[in-house]
């Protein structure tokens, strides 16, 4: 009875285990999710600075797990020093907002404006991270080698026990990824979410600590080689050897296994860039997209490990050969889905149909896309570890190494995919090539595996053929599509179609346009086509059309133009977002400017901004404009330089990083790059935006403002917001006086200044009166990032103008602006 209490007890003990170790992998995410949001508010949210925060993030899990089992081989208090860590972990995620304040001035010191956009800011980027997330996930990494060389008690079960432990932390971290992205931020912000994330590590602490007192002999390992008992046991039952672990090849597959994990790695964060670029033209670029493919990569991680665990549990099992076969059903399942990325488009329309654009099913729908692409790949890749393990580890004194080793090289690997997908494979390869490549990379991973396999000369001969042929139908039968139907935008226009058939989706997106630029560039999928009934050209990101030559025409006029009407005689000027140069090219027409710096994020918009010569004035070929490749917040972070306009316009608010741009504190970094008597130009939307969004966007603008002017064209969706900290006067006389400046109004039918002031609908109290009690948007509570995705499809233009009209003041009158 004492016996089978002392089992019951490690059972126990070892389940514990399981949930301490799941519960760290859910608040792991979190702090993910939550840091890289902190970071990229200072070093920018373009792809590249992304791809550096998740690098430094891997970075930090390997040396932690080397350290780590460095320490679980000296036999120390394993689960005392794993409370520890889990402490420490929380009171740096409580100190990160302090700490990284205190880079900015370092990172000024380091990187200046003007060179943000080379080499040399990527590489102050990683160093500054990666020292700012260095310590905190090296105590994340260090914990899996502490608890596998505490959970297993025999040799012969180190690769089921590092299956089942990683399957339960990566099955928090889907956990985790759908509380941050659903759950925690939407409801609690940014703050709160730091300190319940911090609490659950305190939580985990502790519970471990209690394990300790309840059970003191669970604190160190307890490992023993049970090898030859069960070599007997197999012999007793007749079970042929296992050749995997046939001694004489030990010495060359622990040189090979490390490697094979290394290329695994990079093949697996080589998708996730890959599908994530491709999926966001299906899904959309929100920020609960994201999270939604972030979950169905993870899952197929959580799942596939304790698959393997579970295939190693077999007496008779081979590890290298179950391998070699994870590693071609990798290739075999990711290439399968590829092939339909073309049908994509039609699938969306199709399951949107089936669930008549419920807004309840919305992100279920788009969860079982994400997860036909992502699980099944990463479901083998995710067997991979636990089954190197299972040969790598020989001897009980080295487990901790051993597993550390393993793992840092699988996330070695990882951090090559994460970066060399970001900077060099998709920039120079597009997508479909990097694809390829990564499937072939898994192909002869799996060829290296399988001649390192002793296995029978009919089996081999057939392993070799069909693997062979997966390479070869990889070469010749490539993934396709139709640019056009791929980024059609179906995440946001299928409610506009005439119906739901596959006939309506081509009609839409082919019918009438004709393909002008396609470009998958570093950020984004960039795409430019004319209607070849009217004329129009426009340009989509993502599948999000941003720019045209008429249907955003008046806007974009606007938006370079309202500003001088207010602000006479000004010298410099900031255009955020070039999209179709239109904005930027009526910016140039005032004579008075010396310094125009135009920002855009992604470099295959400025190539597609070629195709409205015609339209915009060719603004790129003016001596005073410096186009600049970086994101609005860190060049304002980086730029000491006041200017006299600043025009804010960028994409919707919805989309993932653009939100940033929206916010209170964006607004007062402005504010500080404003001259005194400088004019801030911001662009809102009122279509898709429910009115309680619309008033915090309003009134955030107005509570960092004195003086605002609110205009808005009758029966267009835009809305222009004109921010000052002095009186804003009427220019009236010096503004009509530029030569250009009546001949580009005269395109909107804008010839006077009473025209202009047409538009003039509010001034900062009727904004204020308008907005009522409503919360700001700041980068604490993300409010409208987290909102205004779930009124994507509604049709608010109508109300939303009804509400500001209600509120309008007589046009002539605002101010005393009459002129």
């Amino acid at each position: 009875s004492e016996q089978l209490s002392l089992i019951r007890r490690g059972a126990a003990a070892s389940g514990m285990l399981l949930l301490l170790f799941f519960l760290s992998g859910a608040t792991a995410l979190v702090y993910e999710v939550l840091w890289m949001r902190r970071l990229t508010l200072v070093f920018g949210a373009s792809q590249l600075a992304i791809a550096t925060v998740l690098a430094s993030f891997m970075t930090g899990l390997a040396l932690g797990a080397r350290l780590g089992g460095r320490y679980a081989d000296r036999g120390g208090r394993l689960l005392t020093v794993y409370a520890l860590l889990e402490l420490f972990i929380a009171f740096y995620a409580l100190a990160f907002p302090w700490l990284s304040d205190l880079l900015v001035p370092i990172y000024r010191a380091l990187v200046s404006a003007e060179e943000a956009e080379f080499w040399l800011s990527r590489m102050v980027h990683l160093v500054l991270m990666g020292g700012l997330l260095l310590a905190p996930t090296a105590a994340m990494g260090a914990t899996l080698p502490l608890l596998l060389r505490l959970a297993a008690d025999r040799m012969s079960g180190v690769g089921t026990w590092l299956g089942l432990l990683y399957g339960a932390n990566t099955l928090g971290a889907v956990v985790g990824t759908l509380l941050a992205g659903f759950f925690l931020l939407p409801n609690f912000g940014v703050r709160s979410s730091d300190y319940l994330a911090a609490g659950a590590n305190i939580a985990v602490a502790l519970a471990a600590l209690v394990l300790v007192r309840a059970l003191p002999w669970a604190d160190r390992g307890r490992l023993r080689d049970d090898r030859a008992e069960q070599a007997e046991e197999r012999a007793l039952l007749e079970v042929q050897e296992d050749p995997d672990r046939h001694q004489t090849r030990l010495p060359a597959l622990r040189k090979i296994l490390p490697w094979l994990l290394l290329g695994s790695g990079f093949c697996a964060m080589v998708f996730e860039v890959a599908w994530s670029r491709l999926l966001g033209l299906i899904l959309g670029s929100s920020t609960y997209a994201f999270t939604l493919m972030l979950t169905a990569f993870l899952l197929g991680t959580a799942l596939g490990a304790p698959s393997a665990a579970a295939l190693l549990r077999r007496r008779a099992a081979r590890p290298m050969r179950w391998l070699a076969a994870a590693l071609a059903l990798a290739a075999l399942t990711a290439w399968i889905s590829h092939l339909g990325f073309g049908r994509l488009p039609f699938w969306y329309v199709d399951l949107w149909s089936s669930t008549g654009g419920r807004d309840d099913l919305i992100f279920p729908m788009k969860s079982v896309i994400a997860m036909m692409v992502m699980t099944p790949p990463t479901f083998f890749l995710g067997m991979a570890l636990p089954l190197a393990l299972a040969v790598f580890s020989q001897e009980p004194e080295h487990l901790g190494g051993d597993v550390a080793r393993l793992y840092l090289y699988n996330t070695g690997g990882a951090v090559l995919g994460a970066l060399g997908a970001g900077f060099v494979l998709l920039p120079l390869m597009g997508i479909r090539r990097t694809l390829v490549l990564a499937v072939l990379v898994l192909v002869a991973l799996a060829l290296w595996t399988l001649l390192c396999t002793r296995l029978a000369g009919t089996a081999r001969r057939l392993s070799l053929a069909g693997l062979s042929l997966l390479a070869f139908l990889a070469l010749v039968v490539r993934p396709h599509w139709d640019p056009l139907i791929l980024s059609a935008g179906m995440y946001k226009y299928v409610s506009d179609l005439s119906d739901y058939s596959h006939e309506a989706v081509r009609n839409y997106a082919l019918s009438d346009f004709e393909l002008l630029y396609y470009a998958e560039g570093a950020g984004s999928v960039v795409t430019v086509a004319r209607s070849q009934t009217t004329g129009n050209v426009w340009l989509a990101n993502n599948g999000k059309v941003d720019a045209s030559s008429q249907a955003d025409l008046r806007t974009q006029l606007l938006l370079g133009h309202l500003p001088f009407l207010h602000r006479a005689g000004a010298e410099s000027a900031l255009v955020v977002g070039l999209g179709s140069g239109i904005t930027a090219g009526a910016v140039t027409v005032e004579e008075s400017l010396s310094r125009i710096d135009v920002l855009e994020i992604e470099p295959d918009v400025v190539v597609a901004s070629r195709f409205f010569d015609e339209f915009n004035g060719r603004p790129l070929e003016d001596p005073r404009v410096r186009m600049l490749r970086n994101d609005a917040r860190n060049h304002l972070v980086l730029s000491d330089h006041r200017y006299d306009v600043i025009i804010n316009e960028p994409s919707n608010p919805w989309i993932s990083g653009v939100a940033n741009l929206f916010t209170e504190e964006f607004l007062k970094l402005g504010v500080s790059r404003l001259a005194e008597d400088g004019v801030f130009c911001q662009w809102l939307q009122t279509y898709g935006m429910s009115r309680d969004d619309l008033r915090s966007l309003l009134k955030t603008f107005a509570s960092v403002f004195p003086e605002v002017l609110l205009y808005q064209a009758p029966g267009y969706a835009d809305v222009l917001l004109i921010g000052s900290r002095q009186p804003l006067s009427l220019e009236s006389e010096a503004f009509w006086s530029v030569p250009g400046r009546a001949g580009d109004l005269a395109r909107i039918e804008a010839r006077t200044t009473e025209d202009l002031l047409a538009y003039a609908r509010l001034d900062r109290s009727a904004v204020m009166e308008l907005a009522g009690d409503v919360a700001l948007n700041t980068d604490d509570n993300v409010r409208i990032e987290f909102s205004a995705p779930l009124h994507l499809h509604y049709d608010t233009s109508e109300s939303n103008e009804e509400l500001i009209s209600s509120y309008s003041r007589e046009p002539l009158s605002l101010r005393g602006l009459a002129p």
